[in-house]
């Protein structure tokens, strides 16, 4: 076989990856940013606070089912470009809203229905070769990590209303691009297209590339039922253990990701700093955590090759166990070595230590450490997540279902991981006020931790697979 000239697959990978998913991390980064603004502008309740964090997740929600739906119809592509437009008209909206909450909500709602999650993960790995795909998908996960770290830095120097201008323009950026772009050859494939699947394949792969075996491989992976695209059709396709053995198994992990937190550390980033005691201007080590959170991204892209998915995927959740574990751990102590020499306020009478009050060094530098491990486990946390957790789950997105279920299944398993990073991002404020910060970072720790096991008993390794091979781990569509 002609060796793979990869130079367009890069430049749609550019495109996909490099542009439009950064417009998904725009959208999860923005609250933090947004809500303190609001808050030195006008009276903002602390339920309408905790609405305008999550309810662009009820967008992703509806946007979940409809990417699915139109993806499997319209091609990955034009999907795409589709999802543009109530991205534009969410940051419009919430540019010209003045602080009106209900406006603020309702742009909120349309940036979910914009976020390309699912269809932008399915493109990237379609039009990748086995010797790409890896990285491909991770760098989806990694260009989120981008918009969200690029967020944080525009909110640090500029107001939320030149903000939401900036990211608006991003959506249209993409929708130009796209245009020149091919189809991905498994949806053309599905839908009776060899012909423009040949070219799309010539076209990502060289115009020297020999077709015929990567195209006999895609038609053998769609089974016999391949061909009839309806609704009704894909969904009786799930009864096949090729189907919705993956599928379920893709529900699993990313509920275990969402569950983990870290996307209430994402949407609550600047707030959550200030209450867990970081002294210091809390953009700072919001932004830093950003930027670990992609450099976390970077490496584990990096690693993927030489690792696989799953050791990468379990040994990530563990650590990210350890650092919320030492977290909880951290504020509990701090908050008895805070009451225990009288430096907060308080009702309750206290006596200080005479004892340990002479060594006023010995005090100075455990306040210090107080101060300073809290916002030290964080972001030791995120990047932990981006090496695995937060890496690998996407790329499985693309991988594990059939492409005649793909959009389908990838819609499905992305509108439950929002209704759980949606309930997640609602109730953090509220489990912080119930359960206190303890109680609260020793649950995520705990999913963490059964993260682990689950990733280690239950998820396989596509790593040198091809994407073919990938879709018959569980049998054919047969």
């Amino acid at each position: 076989m002609t060796k793979v000239d990869p130079k367009n697959q890069f430049l749609a990978a550019a495109v996909v990856s490099g542009v439009a998913t950064v417009t998904i991390g725009t959208v999860l980064g923005f609250s933090a940013i947004l809500l303190p603004q609001l808050e030195q502008e006008q009276e903002i309740s602390k339920d309408e606070k905790s609405w305008v964090a999550s309810l662009s997740n009820i967008g992703q929600l509806f946007g979940a089912i409809i990417t699915g739906m139109l993806s499997s119809k319209l091609g990955r592509r034009y999907t795409i470009m589709i999802l543009c437009l109530p991205l534009i008209a969410g940051w419009t909206l919430i540019g010209l809203s003045e602080g009106n909450v209900l406006y603020i909500c309702i742009g909120r709602i349309l940036q979910g229905l914009g976020v390309m999650s699912s269809v932008s993960q399915v493109y990237l790995v379609e039009i990748a070769d086995t010797e790409r795909r890896g990285i491909f998908g991770a760098s989806g996960a990694m260009s989120v990590s981008v918009g969200i770290t690029l967020v944080y830095c525009l909110g640090a120097v500029l107001h939320w209303k030149l903000v939401c201008l900036v990211c608006g323009l991003i959506p249209v950026v993409v929708l130009v691009l796209m245009v020149p772009l091919p189809e991905t050859p498994p949806w053309l494939i599905l839908n009776g297209r060899r012909e423009d699947a040949e070219k799309s394949l010539s076209w990502l792969r060289g115009n020297n590339y020999d077709t015929s075996d990567e195209i006999d491989g895609l038609l053998a992976a769609q089974g016999r039922s391949g061909g009839d695209t309806s609704l009704i059709e894909t969904l009786k396709t799930f009864r096949f253990p090729g189907a919705h053995k993956p599928l379920l198994i893709l529900i699993s992990v990313f509920i275990f990701q969402q569950l983990t937190g870290t996307y209430a550390v994402i949407f609550y980033a600047v707030n959550l700093f200030k209450d867990i005691g970081v002294s210091t201007n809390p953009y700072v080590p919001a932004i830093l955590t950003g930027c670990i959170r992609l450099l976390g991204t970077l490496i584990g892209t990096v690693l993927l090759k030489k690792f696989g998915r799953k050791p990468l995927m379990a040994g990530s959740a563990l650590l990210m166990a350890v650092f919320m574990a030492s977290l909880a751990a951290t504020v509990h102590f701090k908050e008895d070595f805070l009451l225990r020499h009288c430096l907060v306020n308080t009702t309750q009478n206290c006596t200080v230590n005479t004892d340990l009050a002479e060594s006023s060094g010995n005090l100075d530098k455990l306040r210090m450490f107080y101060d300073i491990y809290p916002a030290f486990a964080v972001v030791l946390y995120m990047l932990a997540f981006g090496v695995g957790v937060g890496t690998v789950p996407w790329l499985f997105l693309g991988e594990l279902c059939p492409s005649k279920v793909k959009g389908v299944a990838s819609g499905i398993t992305v509108f439950i991981a929002f209704i759980t990073i949606f309930g997640v991002v609602k109730s953090f404020p509220f489990m912080i006020a119930l359960i206190m910060p303890v109680g609260t970072y020793g649950f995520y720790a705990v999913v963490c931790l059964l993260m682990t096991v689950f990733t280690i008993g239950c998820v396989p390794e596509t790593r040198g697979l091809s994407l073919a091979e990938i879709q018959t781990l569980y049998g054919t569509l047969d």
